[in-house]
């Protein structure tokens, strides 16, 4: 008997950076889940400041919820310490490989008990679930980061903003600033009586607060001191010590020469509608009244890069172009890839937030390009990356009014050249050569006392020396300069991160710093650390040890290879392709009517193209067995696919529209009213395809890639309809995407497989065939995925037929078999914890399903797949004459408001590895209630011979 999944509602939020997070329930407007509790903690140490924000979330439904928070930070800073009550008191998390952090917080989430986790999405964003959030309860977490302070010459600016902020029951906040000679000065004030208090040689601000909405964020604006340079050192292993030096440069700016012919490259993907747009229109207007006469190409970036239109700009006038700009329509995914170089254009202005979601940038601009960016959730590294690379200058709008943009657009980019002397100093970042912003923070390792060094800087061809003090250094003993400089390091790498991937790996876990391949995680029971091999924190290493050294020996995780049953599996599908089905007929003797007249039985198996009439006497219907089968080796076989149509309401508004453009328009004019509902861009991508405008159908596809962020259901979704559409270059990225983020799923592993088979890259394809069935998973997961060996046989075996000239020898014989078959049907969904089930029905009647897996003309069906993401196969050796449907029926699935409902992908073949192969694909979304009800069976298919 199978078992539905249990549903739970689910919550989501976003918080901007260090902003107070609003809680939204997906349908439960009638109970949404309440911020509690608020409180924030900072301490700020010359530059350098680390806050800790403490949220307590109440749960007064009488649901079990579990939430996500997704939340940006600025530009450097990442998070560096994360804690999740357990039993009441707050537990740290230890730093875990990302992809090993998913894959043991998933396995342990199998069981009923959840961990927490934060990771590092795309761009500079975090996340991190809460669950479960008790009925009636509530849960709270603890996130920590440190930041480099915005900087002038006089005196450094500390911010956090509460926009958007609701009333708090209760709301406190400290903040500690060390060694400051002068009164800070409190520039916005949330409530407007916070002041600072001199204690010892620290300034103190705190307020506790019942039922408060802050009126303002705080801005806080802090007295340097008169040093040209501060430096503080973090004593570490030996006589080495980790050193912050904040430097004040203070040399001619010396400007670049004004372009007379730019291009503008404006991201117009649908995340840039998120953009904020009249900030980075007063940018241009300040460039043009500065630039007054220039002439501008203008292209538009999303999933592809547009033909570049012209304007010419005179005596600063831009109205034309700034029309064009602000009748842009927002819409697709961006593929960084499809940049490239204008001819003639002496520099760019980029306007976008770097985060490419639909391809990887792969060019290196030869002319400066500057990136301008206006949201916090920009990958600041990625614009980074293309300003330094080609000379330009990187513009965060975030932190910065119009002029001073201006001024630092206009300028020539300065760089750091390292030290003059050559004393002990390694690892220092930025980077020899980097561009820096002025005042530059330096950081690095260090032995013995320095003295005084002399920091050097270029600035266009002119050279600049300023002196850094040493021998003044201020020793910190708590302050965690070791993380600053981690994440400095982090920065650099992730420039690259596939390059980088295991150093930046072993940083992160060194320093506990969150980054692209690092994430931290709590569990709750001390045995689980055990299991997976993971250091808990400080206060449980003791238990730790201790049930370690009991357990020696024992090996407590259990992780299972796919290798031994797949050479069961063969062997067992060998011997079912070699088994001679020959279904007994139903022997009927014809009754003898009044008339003496025979009567024709009604034989559900016969082709109804070899009928007769029922006057027909039974001697003239029998065929010889040996005809019959000598018919049926050779059958000429159809496929014919179902368009399952969507039911959803907004569908009546394109019912009667003709051409894709008005189509396309429509839907851009309803889309506010769904702009979070995939099943929205799914079915007007589906719609437009229908019209034959691939294009627009792509367009509207990819942004689904926009809606959240590494959001693997959303990505399969994208894939399945790509391979359905033959775009198999864009299939290949989406797949090797979610094999990033999912290493430990087979079929993560297999859709990419499947994918490079697609782009006529077997041999490739063969190899990660081969290193699925030898890599290790969990024993929840393998549990999970029990019986995919079964269609990973067929396929490793299909490469091998169709593609002679593919070196299999590094393939084990035993997995090795000819089978080509008549049918084969696999289905696969983009959801985990999710049971759909595959139907077939012959031409007798007979359906093959999860509960009857072989027929009497020799159906097979694969392992029923109640969890994971499928597949399940179904095989057919030799089709008799008659019509066969294909049916889908829709068991279960853990609700997921966000990626919306299961997304379900047929492949459908004839003739499959006998050399007539021919393929066909469905892609389509449940449309059912998550109830197990025989009308929930969806028609997808028929086969006719």
């Amino acid at each position: 008997m199978k078992k539905v999944i249990s549903l739970m509602a689910t919550l989501a939020f976003t918080a901007a950076f260090a902003q107070i997070p609003t809680l939204e329930v997906s349908g439960e407007k009638k109970h949404p889940v309440i911020l509690q509790d608020a409180k924030f903690e900072t301490k700020i140490l010359g530059n350098l400041a680390t806050t800790t924000a403490t949220y307590t979330f109440y749960n007064p439904s009488n649901r079990l919820l579990e939430g996500t928070l997704t939340f940006p930070l600025p530009d450097g800073v990442s998070v560096s310490g994360y804690a999740l009550d357990i039993n009441g008191k707050l537990r740290n998390a230890v730093p875990v490989p990302k992809e090993r952090a998913k894959e043991v917080f998933e396995s342990i989430e199998k069981r009923n008990v959840d961990p927490g986790i934060i990771e590092k999405v795309q761009g500079n964003n975090f996340r991190t679930r809460i669950y479960p959030l008790p009925q009636k309860g509530s849960r709270t977490i603890q996130i920590t980061y440190h930041q480099e302070l915005k900087n002038t010459a006089s005196e450094y600016q500390y911010f956090m903003s509460f926009a958007n902020a609701v009333s708090i029951p209760k709301f406190e906040m400290k903040v500690w600033i060390n060694d400051g000679a002068s009164t800070p000065k409190i520039i916005e004030n949330p409530d407007g009586s916070l002041s600072f208090q001199k204690q010892g040689n620290q300034w103190i601000a705190a307020i506790s607060k019942e039922n408060f909405t802050p009126n303002e964020s705080l801005k806080v604006n802090i007295p340097k001191t008169n040093h040209t340079s501060n430096v503080l050192l973090q004593k570490a292993s030996g006589d080495q010590s980790y050193f912050a030096a904040n430097v004040n440069v203070d040399f001619p700016q010396k400007e670049k020469a004004k372009s007379q012919k730019i291009a503008i490259i404006w991201d117009n993907s649908y995340s840039g509608s998120k953009r904020n747009r009249d900030m980075e229109l007063d940018f241009l207007n300040a460039y043009f009244t500065d630039n007054k006469n220039v002439s501008v190409s203008l292209v538009t970036l999303n999933n592809t890069l547009d033909k570049a239109e012209e304007y010419t700009v005179s005596q600063g006038n831009w109205t034309d172009l700034k029309t064009k700009i602000l009748n842009l329509k927002y819409d697709g995914g961006t593929d960084f890839g499809a940049l490239k170089e204008i001819n003639g254009v002496e520099e760019y202005l980029l306007f976008s937030d770097g985060i490419s979601n639909f391809g990887d940038v792969n060019i290196k601009f030869k002319k400066p390009l500057n990136s301008i960016t206006s949201t916090p959730t920009s990958d600041f590294n990625l614009l980074k990356m293309l300003a330094n690379q080609s000379g330009g200058n990187f513009i965060n709008l975030n932190e910065t009014d119009t002029q001073t943009a201006l001024k630092n657009f206009r300028k020539l980019p300065v760089r750091f050249l390292g030290f003059k002397e050559n004393p002990n100093i390694k690892e220092v970042f930025p980077n020899i050569g980097s561009v820096v912003n002025e005042p530059v923070n330096i950081f690095g390792i260090t032995s013995g006392n320095l003295g005084k060094l002399t920091a050097v800087f270029s600035n266009g061809s002119e050279k600049f020396e300023v002196p850094v003090d040493f021998s003044n250094a201020s020793s910190t003993e708590n302050w965690q300069i070791a993380q600053f400089w981690a994440q400095r390091k982090i920065d650099e790498l992730e420039v690259n991160p596939s390059k980088n991937r295991e150093e930046i790996k072993n940083i992160s876990e060194q320093f506990g710093v969150v980054s692209k391949n690092t994430s931290l995680i709590v569990l709750d029971d001390i045995n689980d650390y055990v299991r997976y091999k993971i250091t808990p924190p400080q206060e449980l290493k003791a238990e730790y040890q201790k049930i370690v050294s009991q357990n020696k020996g024992r090996i407590l995780e259990k992780r299972r290879n796919l290798l031994s049953k797949a050479f069961d599996k063969t062997r067992e599908l060998k011997t079912w392709w070699n088994t001679d089905f020959k279904p007994v007929e139903k022997k009927e003797y014809p009754k003898i009517a009044d008339n003496a007249v025979y009567a024709e039985p009604e034989s559900p198996s016969r082709s109804r193209d070899v009928q007769t009439s029922s006057a027909m006497r039974v001697q003239s219907m029998e065929v010889s067995s040996a005809k019959m089968e000598e018919r049926e080796s050779q059958p000429k076989g159809k496929i014919t696919l179902v368009d399952v149509e969507s039911t959803a309401e907004y569908m009546k508004d394109f019912q009667n529209l003709q051409s894709a453009e008005v189509i396309y328009q429509k839907y851009l004019e309803n889309r506010s009213k769904h702009e979070k509902q995939v099943t929205y861009y799914f079915d007007i991508s589906k719609l437009l395809f229908k019209k034959g405008d691939k294009v627009l159908a792509l367009k509207v596809l990819s942004t689904l890639a926009e809606l959240d962020l590494e959001n693997e259901e959303l990505y399969k979704t994208i894939s399945y309809l790509l391979k359905q559409r033959g775009h198999y270059d864009k299939e290949l990225w989406i797949t090797q995407k979610i094999l990033e983020w999912r290493p430990f799923d087979a079929q993560s592993h297999r859709d990419y497989a499947l994918a490079l088979v697609d782009n006529k890259r077997p041999q490739e394809a063969l190899n990660i065939y081969k290193s699925i069935l030898y890599q290790e998973f969990t024993d929840e997961i393998a549990s999970r995925d029990n019986g995919i060996e079964e269609i990973l046989i067929m396929e490793i075996n299909n490469i091998l037929k169709q593609n002679k000239n593919v070196d299999g020898s590094k393939i084990d014989d035993r997995l090795k078999a000819d089978l080509p078959v008549d049918i084969r049907v696999v289905i696969n969904w983009n959801k985990d914890n999710t049971d759909i089930d595959l139907w077939v029905t012959d031409p007798k009647g007979e359906d093959c399903s999860y509960s009857h897996k072989s027929t009497q003309i020799g159906g097979r069906l694969s392992n029923d797949f109640t969890q994971g993401f499928g597949p399940e196969q179904f095989l057919l050796k030799k089709a008799i004459k008659g019509k066969y449907k294909i049916k889908t029926n829709f068991f279960g699935e853990r609700q997921n408001i966000l990626s919306g409902p299961t997304t379900i992908m047929a492949e459908v073949y004839l003739y499959y590895s006998d050399g007539r192969q021919e393929r066909k694909i469905a892609v389509f979304q449940n449309q059912k209630d998550n109830k197990p009800e025989s009308d929930s069976k969806i028609l997808i298919g028929e086969f006719e011979f």
